[in-house]
């Protein structure tokens, strides 16, 4: 008998194209705009995997999960939301979802998670309890990726990777798996690596006893064993010495540490969760980071985005920014700031635009924050390349044309672009080699007779330059 589907959302769209989808693989699917109509039909069929909504009119999608869980016990739900947070995720993981999908997505991931759900019953997840989710903020799909991966490992004692460039907020990551976990009632203690004395690692983290070396008068605990309990949060891991990393990797496998100059070793719970900006892969084949440590620090990743990977985050963030800075400020950002925010590449990623709109709202002085407030690109990150500028100038340019297209059918964007780009683009490369076509067109890889026709097509004449000439070059 065909696995039978029950897809709850009140967008007729999305659940008209679910319900293909899933035809397409021969599955029966039934389709539910209200959480109370999803019930009934659960409790009459129970169905073997749930699309759940979480916005639903009347009865929320988080309110059904939980009684969905009673009537299909055996149903993997799928919560699918575009308003989600990590709250929301941690919710729907707690409350018993076997996955998490953020609109818009792609109906290959949705049926792929269909798939997995049918090949496994899942089990109630134990309850987590609420964070403050005013810590992580993001409504880009992205984002979402990283809430749901933090709601699915939190409640696990895994070690956590989190992975990302420098400023992406891995250490926020890091609070947010110790807050939605067991352990949030013990100690969270960051240990930053880098600024540990080389010297004093290995007693910073595992102690060390009375007369170990010179001037210990005492014994003294180590990170490790303060946070006996808790979480620890290893940042900048690529730079814990090589003859650390083989006690790190006992504390690990044994849960126990091992003081300098010490012969007993002591029993710990501590979970581990690490973060890097290096690529240890790397440093594995180098020989700089010992393999079997890295694939036990690596048993879940967390790859953070960085902040131009998620620009419509930016005016969400920057105003949070602003609220903590000048919570006086009248009303929201200008659009001409928000503009001027989303075209910056931000190479230093969150705590660049943290520093930024620190900067604005102290010249600002109280006032709106207007784009010449903020403080010059060279001033925090030292400047944007010019790929990344044109990159971001490209993803404005986008947006606007989506939104300025809002509820009619789809414009051609690409030959637009093509029409705003190819002008500047053959005048700039014709004006440098001073007009010469044929020159133009091996620097563009065009052949001569097309770069002909797009000068025609564009009404560019230029400087000096005939076919003469070009046949001359």
């Amino acid at each position: 008998m065909a696995a039978t589907v029950l897809i709850i959302d009140d967008e007729e769209a999305v659940a008209w194209a679910l319900r293909k989808a899933c035809e397409r693989q021969g599955y029966r699917a039934v389709v539910c705009a209200t959480a109370e109509d999803g019930l009934a039909a659960a409790a009459a069929h129970p169905p073997d995997a749930v699309f759940l909504d979480i916005r639903l009119p009347g009865m929320d999608g988080l309110t059904a999960l939980g009684r969905l869980r009673a009537c299909a016990p055996n149903a993997g739900v799928i919560v699918i939301t575009a308003h989600g947070n990590l709250s929301t995720a941690v919710k729907a993981v707690a409350g018993g979802a076997f996955d998490y999908l953020a609109k818009p997505f792609d109906l290959d991931q949705a049926i792929d998670a269909v798939k997995r759900a049918l090949g496994r019953n899942t089990a109630a997840t134990p309850a987590a309890e609420k964070g403050d989710e005013d810590e992580m903020i993001g409504g880009s799909a992205a984002m979402q990726t990283v809430f749901k991966r933090i709601a699915l490992v939190a409640p696990t004692t895994a070690c956590v990777l989190i992975t990302g460039e420098s400023g992406t907020g891995k250490e926020l990551v890091a609070r947010a798996v110790h807050a939605h976990s067991d352990r949030k009632a013990k100690v969270f203690l960051p240990v930053h690596v880098a600024a540990l004395n080389p010297n004093l690692v290995e007693s910073e983290l595992f102690g060390h006893v009375k007369g170990a070396f010179t001037g210990t008068d005492r014994t003294r605990p180590g990170l490790l064993a303060l946070a006996d309990g808790g979480t620890v949060f290893l940042d900048e891991l690529g730079d814990i010495p090589l003859t650390v990393q083989a006690k790190l990797l006992r504390v690990l496998e044994r849960q126990e540490v091992l003081p300098v100059g010490g012969v007993e070793a002591q029993k710990v719970n501590v979970r581990i969760v690490s973060a890097t900006n290096a690529d240890l892969a790397e440093e594995v084949t180098a020989g700089r980071f010992r393999h079997d440590l890295f694939f036990r620090l690596n048993v879940y990743a967390i790859h953070l985005p960085a902040l131009r990977d998620r620009a419509d985050d930016i005016p969400h963030l920057a105003a949070h920014f602003l609220r903590t800075f000048a919570p006086n400020s009248p009303g929201p950002l200008p659009p001409e700031t928000v503009a001027a925010l989303r075209l910056r590449a931000w190479p230093g990623n969150i705590r660049e635009l943290k520093n930024a709109m620190e900067y604005a709202a102290i010249v600002a002085r109280g006032g709106p924050i207007r784009p010449e407030h903020l403080p010059e690109p060279s001033a925090v990150s030292g400047g944007a390349t010019a790929a990344e500028k044109l990159a971001g100038v490209v993803r404005e340019w986008a947006r606007e044309q989506v939104r300025l297209a809002a509820g009619t059918e789809p414009a051609d964007l690409y030959p637009k672009l093509l029409a705003e780009v190819e002008p500047a683009l053959l005048r700039e490369v014709l004006e440098q080699l001073s007009g010469n076509r044929l020159v133009a067109g091996r620097w563009l890889g065009l052949a001569r007779a097309t770069v002909r026709k797009l000068i025609r097509k564009y009404h560019l004449e230029p400087d000096a330059a005939d076919d003469a000439d070009d046949d001359a070059g």
